[in-house]
């Protein structure tokens, strides 16, 4: 039986030292005392896993070989090594737990992957980044407009973890507010700006709210399509006879900088035309190369979109094209 000092050590998340005789009189089984005692092992330490008044596991440590017992010093190198790993342990729960609360509100806050309109038929996916950095702000929106228009919405906030998915949540429903104004592009995303300027103030975090922002109204009447950009990557369209073009939009300044005009672009996208927008982790690479990595998402886009096949199963063709490295940034498609 253990003793009452080496149950208080225990207890108290410090090692305690225990003989093969004191181990062996707590199992019955002589089958399961030979998984848990090593071949020639004499003299053991355990130790708690004991964090922020938890005990996520224990330590045990076996000698086999020097005929010395353990002693003291070994107590409290086990102690110490034990404390740190448990902490160590305990953050990565933490940030486990976090990070899937973040995501379930990041999904929640995203509208249904597929719409279908009279003006476009919308699929949208995303993938969250697989490097530990852990969750962003990235979004899409798809907005039924009067006149079977339809706005089509890509967005990023600078950051990572809650803060960052409550600021799109926020920017999310901002748009969709201004949208139903039935502004243009550059008045949405001045509008857009004044608002992020006003959520850093009310912010008590140091760091100012950042964001990027596209924001595309297709009128299938005129067969139009007016974007405008606030930073954000220029999307992709592929057109029905497969030829595919980077439209060159005029980026802008990302939202909440302030004191710099926003420009619309307008293209003509005829029927049966895909348009692509994206967050900037499709085209992020540790080259820095983003002109090719352009190049390489449009070339994806040209083979994977074709007629009659389903956007969605597009949008998958062209993320599984990354590769299986995880991505550094979430991405929205």
């Amino acid at each position: 039986m253990l003793s009452t000092a080496e149950l208080s050590d225990l207890l108290h998340g410090r090692a305690a030292v225990f003989d093969r005789a004191t181990v062996a009189a707590l199992f019955d089984d002589p089958a399961q005392l030979g998984r848990f005692i090593p071949h020639g092992g004499h003299s053991a330490m355990w130790a708690p896993l004991f964090a922020r008044g938890l005990v996520l596991g224990t330590v045990a440590v076996w000698r086999t070989e020097q005929p010395d017992a353990f002693d003291e010093q070994d107590v409290d190198l086990l102690t110490e090594i034990a404390s740190r790993s448990a902490l160590n342990v305990d953050n990565a729960r933490r940030y486990l737990r976090e990070r899937r609360s973040v995501l379930a509100l990041q999904q929640r806050l995203l509208p249904q992957p597929t719409t279908d309109s009279p003006a476009a038929e919308t699929a949208g996916l995303y993938l969250p980044a697989g490097g530990g950095s852990g969750i962003s702000g990235d979004w899409y929106d798809v907005v039924p407009l009067p006149s079977f228009r339809v706005a089509l919405v890509v967005g990023d906030v600078s950051g990572h973890g809650l803060y960052a998915t409550a600021t799109m949540g926020r920017l999310r429903t901002a748009v969709r507010t201004l949208a139903d104004l039935e502004l243009d592009p550059t008045e949405l995303l001045t509008h857009l700006d004044d608002g992020v300027q006003q959520l850093t103030v009310e912010s008590d975090t140091e760091s100012p709210v950042g964001a990027t922002c596209l924001y595309a109204v297709y009128n299938p009447i005129t067969r139009e399509c007016a974007l405008a950009s606030a930073g954000h990557p220029p999307p992709v369209v592929v057109r029905p006879d497969g030829t595919v073009k980077v439209i060159d939009v005029s980026p802008g300044p990302p939202l909440g900088v302030g004191g710099m005009p926003f420009e619309t672009t307008v293209v003509d996208l005829e029927p049966g035309s895909v348009l692509a927008l994206y967050t900037d982790g499709l085209v992020e690479r540790e080259d820095g190369d983003v002109d090719g990595a352009l190049r390489r998402l449009a070339e994806n886009l040209a083979a994977s979109c074709g007629p009659g096949l389903p956007l969605a199963d597009a949008g998958r063709a062209v993320l599984s094209g990354l590769g299986d490295t995880p991505p550094r940034d979430d991405i929205a498609l």
